[in-house]
């Protein structure tokens, strides 16, 4: 039985904490996949409903996951945000690989993922901060 390949995507290999590589699939992939299993499937010993369903019931977790870190990221995001907030107006002192000092904290932002803190004009990575006093 001959299966047509499938292009047009890209495939995501992980390394697991065991050692073993997996392969992650797009959900289009994946239907992709469906699609042509039930187009070359044996006709005198078809897929019975049973598979069909639990594969349709993998591709809605594997949608309600991807939806789930979604706003997970997000929610980090708000309070990364809310981290910084509370900093506004208090004294931070910072050390970094390229400088070190002492001000007021005057703005928040995230850059790349990562809280970043205005002091005395120069972004801060919330994670050189070393003390917090208030103003």
């Amino acid at each position: 039985m001959a299966v047509s390949s499938i292009s047009g995507g890209t495939t995501l290999t992980t390394q697991g904490s065991s050692g073993s590589s997996q392969v992650l699939l797009t959900q289009q992939q994946f239907l992709q996949l469906l699609t042509a299993q039930l187009q070359n499937q044996d006709p005198l010993n078809p897929l019975s409903s049973q598979d069909f369903t639990t594969q349709l019931a993998q591709l809605s977790t594997v949608s309600g996951l991807q939806q789930l870190n979604s706003n997970i990221q997000q929610l980090l995001q708000l309070q990364q945000l809310s981290q910084g907030a509370a900093l506004m107006g208090k004294t931070v002192t910072y050390s970094g690989a390229n400088s070190s000092g002492k001000g007021v904290v005057q703005g928040v932002s995230l850059q790349n993922g990562q809280l970043q803190v205005q002091v005395g004009g120069q972004q801060v990575s919330i994670s050189q901060i070393n003390g917090i006093a208030q103003s």
